[in-house]
């Protein structure tokens, strides 16, 4: 097991799931991977509350704050007239502090019925930005064979529209991990992603933009790879949740580390950056890392640990910050939602004591 950098983290709700499979259909086998968007009270979020809590008084003491939706990915042991298992996107609603307040029946994102559909076996973990007045899902399409960035957008977070794949040459090869930067940058809009081009450890987290939301996309290249470690055999990495904007074109980005152990178990851990933007160029793209640390957190409990498929996970894929917290919603075991927190300030002073180096190989 890889070890943890030393950031002091509090995994909550007693360390127990707060997303997990119930005997519904298209959510029986597992509750994973979940974007996390939190909605302030105020004049334009309040509509959206009251559709989403189905309550037109918002006086209940629990919604003083606001509600963070948390969108899951949802796994079926076997849809009914299908001969696999496909992922749909489910829906639970929770205070900022992650007590639950409702879950969906139903999916609101469901998989294509075309069997030759660009997502026909899963909709895949979704990540959400809200830019203007519009909510925009990326999500990974899996046909079966193939793994692209799809689209869907939003007025309300309950009703989807998909827009099919994401415009632009970073569908070219397999793709996956997109999520969108949540404001316009000196013009453009920014999206990370990640292909799926060589061996896996040479996957890393490339760096998009556009004129619009909806792209046309043009990759700028590379932003940000692995760290050689010697306890493994392949590392890669991934996006993680919609980047956390901190002021002067500054962002604080979570993203995943994926591992392959030389004892041959699989491992995910969830590792933390600053993007500045005051430093990015086309043709170096790279520039922006600012700041990384490596190991924010790693599979520690037994929950987070899937010793019948041999991988232990961590998959940082939902955040938010409340009350001088960074809430940090993640898959785990290949089987649950989870739910951490970390205070913003001690996580900005660990990250401004680190650098880009490898910390995996020591100097001579």
């Amino acid at each position: 097991m890889l070890k943890p950098y030393g950031v002091p983290i509090e995994r909550l709700n007693g360390g127990k799931p707060i997303v997990a499979p119930k005997n519904n259909w298209w959510e029986n086998e597992a509750t994973i991977n979940a974007a996390a968007f939190y909605l302030e009270r105020s004049a334009t979020n309040d509509p959206i509350i009251r559709k989403l809590i189905s309550m037109e008084n918002l006086d209940d003491p629990r919604l003083e704050n606001g509600v963070v939706a948390v969108h899951y990915r949802a796994l079926s042991k076997k849809a009914p007239g299908k001969q696999h298992s496909r992922s749909y996107v489910g829906l639970a609603l929770f205070t900022p502090e992650v007590e639950l307040l409702k879950r969906y029946p139903e999916p609101l994102i469901a998989p294509s019925e075309n069997p030759q559909g660009y997502d026909y076996l899963g909709v895949e973990d979704v990540r959400i930005t809200r830019i203007g007045d519009t909510f925009y899902a990326l999500y990974c399409g899996f046909d079966g064979k193939n793994m692209k960035v799809c689209m869907a957008i939003s007025q309300d977070l309950i009703n989807w529209k998909k827009l099919g794949l994401v415009r632009g040459d970073i569908n070219s090869s397999n793709n996956k991990d997109a999520v969108l930067f949540p404001e316009k940058i000196d013009g453009h809009y920014f999206m990370m992603h990640r292909p799926m081009v060589g061996n896996v450890s040479n996957f890393s987290i490339h760096l998009a933009m556009s004129n619009s939301p909806i792209g046309v996309w043009e990759n700028c290249g590379t932003v940000l790879h692995s760290f050689e470690n010697p306890a493994c055999k392949d590392s890669w990495v991934g996006a993680g949740s919609v980047p956390i904007p901190l002021g002067d074109k500054r962002f604080l980005v979570l993203y995943h580390t994926g591992n392959y152990l030389k004892s041959g178990k699989r491992e995910y851990d969830a590792d933390v950056a600053i993007f500045n933007f005051q430093n990015f160029s086309p043709d170096n793209p790279a520039g922006i890392v600012e700041k990384r640390l490596e190991h924010l957190m790693v599979p520690e409990t037994d929950w987070e640990k899937n010793s019948e498929i041999s991988i232990d996970i961590v998959f940082p894929e939902g955040s938010y910050e409340y009350h001088g917290e960074i809430y940090i919603i993640y898959g785990a075991g290949e089987r649950y939602v989870f739910a951490a927190k970390v205070n913003k300030k001690t996580l900005l002073e660990y990250l401004e004591k680190s650098d880009n180096s490898n910390p995996f190989v020591r100097s001579p």
